[in-house]
């Protein structure tokens, strides 16, 4: 093996290697970084004060995906929550929809985000703050 092959092998399955975690949350990480490698995983990407509003919609594409389509039931439920984490960062950091979901459809799903203690902490404490956002917004 050349040592170029080496070191594409070595870039490509470094997210697995450095990963102790579930496989749901790696898959997670590896979407992340493959829209942002520097993000340090999903809630990385979804919790940076400075992430671009593009990549906060290519999150809520790619973690859509990952709830609709995840191979196990530990897939989808964390795609959902990224998800909806995506939604609420683009809310919360620019006050941006990137869903067409109406704002009662959202406060639903997030106040369960928010309510939901065995989500990670930092997507909670984004579905309050998104929810504080929508509170400002106009009503269906």
């Amino acid at each position: 093996m050349t040592l170029i092959m080496r070191e594409h092998l070595s870039e490509a399955l470094h997210w697995a290697l450095e990963s102790t975690m579930d496989p749901a949350t790696a898959a997670a990480d590896w979407l992340a970084s493959d829209i942002n490698p520097n993000c340090g995983g999903a809630l990385g990407l979804l919790t940076d004060p400075a992430v671009r509003l593009e990549h906060l919609d290519q999150a809520k594409d790619v973690y859509k995906t990952m709830r609709v389509v995840g191979e196990t039931a530990a897939d989808r439920r964390l795609g959902a929550t990224l998800y909806l984490g995506a939604i609420a960062a683009a809310l919360v950091r620019y006050n941006a929809r990137i869903s067409r979901q109406s704002d009662a459809a959202l406060r639903r799903a997030l106040l369960r985000l928010d309510a939901d203690r065995t989500a990670p902490e930092p997507m909670r404490r984004l579905a309050g703050a998104a929810l504080s956002a929508l509170s400002g917004a106009s009503t269906d």
